[in-house]
């Protein structure tokens, strides 16, 4: 049987997902153009044509891996969700992505190195995604917004340390719960106290 050559953009993503399999299997720190190229089947060289190196073909999976997730959550919930509905999907969908993904997403977000400057991007682009909201929604203002949101940040993260995949929606409803009772909290504190 003959076999068939791949596209350009085919060959691409097969090298990012061979990439990924590393990120999966020894985290970010083990990718190397070698080890990618050898896992994907191909030579070296080839990597080269569409990546300038490691960092990135790291940094080509990071976005591809964010516009995944930014699709899902486009086309899986409705834009006029409440906000609470918008907590327990957030979790939810992060929840799924680690059973689909395993380790990849979170190890592509928290890197501490080669995309450090990326995940750091996204923390903090996600923050005032968040703040933004809180602020709509409650009326809080910025600063305060901005502490809850982060809050709200580290604690999606945080959750997957205690998750057991038996009680995800008791963990779901913990932060949602926790999340909602604080913005009402910030909302009375500025009704009873406003700035001057």
């Amino acid at each position: 049987m003959k076999q068939t050559r791949l596209k350009g953009a085919e060959r691409r993503e097969r090298f990012l997902d061979a990439a990924a399999e590393i990120v999966i299997a020894c985290g970010v720190a083990a990718v190397t153009m070698d080890g990618v190229a050898a896992r994907s089947g191909v030579n070296r060289a080839l990597g080269y044509r569409y990546f300038s190196g490691r960092d990135e073909v790291l940094a080509a999976l990071f976005d591809r891996e964010v516009a995944r997730h930014e699709s899902r959550v486009e086309h899986e919930i409705a834009r006029d969700a409440s906000f609470e509905d918008w907590i327990r999907y957030g979790l939810r969908h992060w929840f799924r992505r680690m059973d689909e993904s395993g380790e990849l997403f979170v190890r592509l977000t928290s890197d501490n190195g080669p995309l450090a400057a990326k995940a750091a991007a996204r923390r903090r682009e996600d923050v005032a995604n968040w703040a933004r909201a809180l602020q709509r929604v409650f009326g809080i203002s910025q600063r305060p917004a901005e502490h809850l949101a982060s809050f709200l940040v580290a604690g999606t993260a945080g959750a997957l340390a205690v998750r057991n995949g038996q009680d995800d929606e008791d963990v779901i409803e913990t932060i949602t719960l926790s999340v909602m009772a604080a913005a009402e909290a910030l909302k009375a504190r500025e009704v009873a106290q406003p700035t001057k």
